[in-house]
């Protein structure tokens, strides 16, 4: 319980009417979840705006209702017994009030925040292994699920919504977790999900183009990707020296930094790179010395997400061994160059890339693992940044032997609409007909995919990853590339064994 005096307090405010001593027991921004005694924010959104719910808040027992926009004459009756607080950003005051509610969580744990176009997914489970080998206890929240002390939840979006974050920094806390490693997203910072947050260190790994649809610009999409380190108390930075917008943000960064890179002179070096198919090796040159690295995970994107590990781990007091054992733990990640194992007599993988980097990375990668043919199979997300197809047929063309388009989440655009402006970028790229089908149902695609292996080929299915359904239209269903890809190969093994 909080008095809404006390909340007041961190809150840019226009206009107060009604009681400001009464007690506030819960905070909700969705009124299906209201509580009689409880504060609603109503937020503006893309697809609905709280500010249409404000009096089924109060029906469900709201006793005060925070809002930036003017609600006279929309129908909405504010009772003379409702406290209504008019505010300039309910977003932001949704976060600051979360804040107080649950008294700085952030404060007393370390939070470790992670952004970047690729990476972040990988740099969480490397960080928490690290750290807990040094006897910590450990939470994660990300891309794949919010987990801690034993508690899955599946993730909704990769950065929970400020309330919901702060709630469960404070059930860290209150379980006595000593870090937690955070996913912080564009759209996150964009839309104020993190203030509030004291970090400890945050880490940048790269930026290439994503999100185009959202933030309309690169530049746009670095501000946003910047502001984590601008405009939030954080302790050191860890910046990538080798990514151009990295030196970018080198200049702007206002307190401590390191730097990591394989090509620039850099804080955290790696020397004597070797990439192999049962993954990395390299020295890292480090302000605590060398460490010779093992990791099973293969690529040499890989190496960087391990120095940004080593930086973080370094600027919260991890010692040389823990470092070593903590990277070398990590046999893989869910999605990330997931290798699927029915006895077949090539390498099949599901990978999330689904950017023209991250797509780029993984062929590079499939390259040091065979020197047979990378079939790969993919598409590109409805609704989203469309000028990243092109982009991707064009890498896929240049780097792969064989691809099949398929659908990824079409939402509700026409999946062959993108299939052919993912085309343009074969045509671009000087690509043969011969080199790629179409194939709109994603299912199918993957089993042909599977279909024109041969011994020693390299199978990449990539775009979902851990994905577990696939949206077409406003209709989410069951689909998982792993399971589709391990039902056709055990069907196959069956056929063989008869």
């Amino acid at each position: 319980m909080i008095s809404i005096m006390e909340l007041l307090n961190s809150l840019s405010v226009i206009e107060v009417k009604g009681d400001t001593d009464r007690m506030i027991n819960g905070i909700y921004y969705n009124s299906r979840d209201v509580q009689p005694g409880s504060l609603f924010v109503a937020v503006g959104g893309y697809k609905s705006d709280g500010h249409c719910y404000i009096n089924e808040a109060v029906k469900r027992g709201a006793s005060t209702i925070v809002r930036d926009k003017d609600i006279a004459g929309n129908g909405i009756n504010l009772k003379g017994e409702v406290t209504d607080i008019f505010v300039t950003d309910s977003r932001k005051a949704l976060a600051l009030l979360a804040t107080e509610f649950y008294h700085h969580p952030s404060r007393e744990l370390g939070l470790i925040g992670v952004t970047g176009t690729n990476g972040k997914t990988t740099i969480t489970y490397l960080l928490d292994s690290v750290l807990r080998c040094s006897g910590l206890s450990v939470g994660v929240v990300g891309t794949i699920s919010y987990s801690y002390n034993n508690h899955v939840l599946p993730a909704t979006t990769t950065t929970p919504e400020s309330l919901d974050l702060q709630r469960m920094l404070r059930d860290m806390v209150n379980r006595n977790v000593n870090y937690c490693v955070l996913e912080v997203s564009s759209h996150s910072l964009e839309l104020k999900r993190v203030v509030g947050c004291d970090f400890q260190t945050a880490i940048f790994t790269n930026l290439s183009q994503d999100h185009l649809d959202f933030h309309k610009s690169l530049d746009n999409y670095f501000e946003a990707k910047a502001r984590l380190f601008k405009d939030y108390p954080v302790k050191t930075a860890v910046i990538n020296l080798d990514d151009p917008y990295g030196e970018r943000l080198l200049k702007a960064v206002p307190g401590k930094v390191i730097t990591y890179g394989i090509n620039k002179s850099a804080d955290i070096s790696a020397e004597e790179v070797k990439c192999s198919p049962d993954g990395l090796s390299f020295t890292a040159r480090t302000p605590l010395g060398q460490i010779d690295i093992q990791s099973p995970l293969l690529g040499r994107h890989n190496v960087y997400n391990v120095l940004a590990v080593i930086g973080a781990a370094i600027c919260n007091g991890i010692d040389i061994a823990c470092i070593k054992e903590g990277v070398k733990a990590v046999k893989g990640v869910l999605g990330r160059f997931e290798r699927i194992e029915e006895g077949q007599n090539y390498t099949v993988a599901v990978d999330y890339a689904h950017t023209p980097d991250a797509l780029k990375n993984l062929l590079r990668a499939a390259r040091e693992i065979t020197n047979k043919k990378v079939i790969l199979i993919f598409g590109c997300g409805g609704d989203r940044d469309r000028l990243k197809r092109p982009l991707m047929g064009n890498a896929a063309a240049r780097l792969a032997d064989f691809t099949i388009i398929t659908s990824d989440n079409p939402r509700s655009e026409e999946p062959l609409k993108i299939i052919e402006e993912i085309e343009k970028g074969f045509s671009e790229a000087g690509g043969k007909q011969e080199s790629y089908i179409k194939v709109a149902e994603r299912k199918e695609a993957i089993h042909k995919g599977l279909e024109l292996a041969e011994e020693g080929d390299l199978v990449l299915i990539a775009g979902k990853g851990h994905e577990t359904y696939q949206i077409i239209g406003n209709k989410k269903r069951d689909f998982d590339d792993r399971e589709v890809a391990r039902g056709f190969l055990r069907n196959r093994r069956e056929e063989r064994d008869v």
